[in-house]
């Protein structure tokens, strides 16, 4: 198991017991240092209180266990943001309700873009309820999703 897999299961461990979902960890070098960038989502919202317990649970793992050796290192935590792609079924399922944008790879019902608010997501299909009832999107034809942000 690499460094970055050590440090992704790590941080889901610390995830899970915070009721947070882990969404991605990043590792790469900045200058001399490495940067550990660990994204956490939840459905009420992250808050900085959620970061800074991430942050330092795994920062203590990080220091006590050397995974990264001598080099110096400075971690992150945030939330994903609202216009990240959705990557896992858990993106899905934590914006259920919401309104998003679904880029298909093929025409469905004649539009490469579905919009309308997420009803459901499993690992075959999305069903968003669009301005003309139900659309249900195969997870195969999806190829980009994202919240519809709605600028008034």
């Amino acid at each position: 198991m690499d460094v970055l897999d050590q440090i992704t299961e790590l941080a889901r461990r610390v995830c899970a017991t915070h009721g947070l979902d882990l969404v991605d960890v990043e590792l790469f070098r900045a200058g001399r240092r490495r940067m550990v960038r660990i994204y956490v989502g939840k459905a009420a919202g992250v808050s900085v209180d959620d970061c800074a317990r991430v942050s330092r649970e795994v920062s203590a793992v990080l220091d006590a266990e050397n995974w990264l050796g001598d080099d110096a290192y400075v971690i992150e935590v945030s939330s994903p943001g609202l216009d990240r792609p959705f990557k896992t079924l858990a993106d899905w399922t934590r914006n259920i309700g919401r309104d998003v944008k679904v880029t298909c790879r093929e025409k469905l019902d004649g539009k490469m873009i579905q919009l309308g608010k997420l009803v459901s997501a499993d690992d075959t299909e999305v069903v968003l309820e669009g301005a003309k009832g139900p659309v249900n999107i195969p997870m195969a034809l999806v190829a980009l999703a994202k919240i519809d942000i709605k600028l008034n």
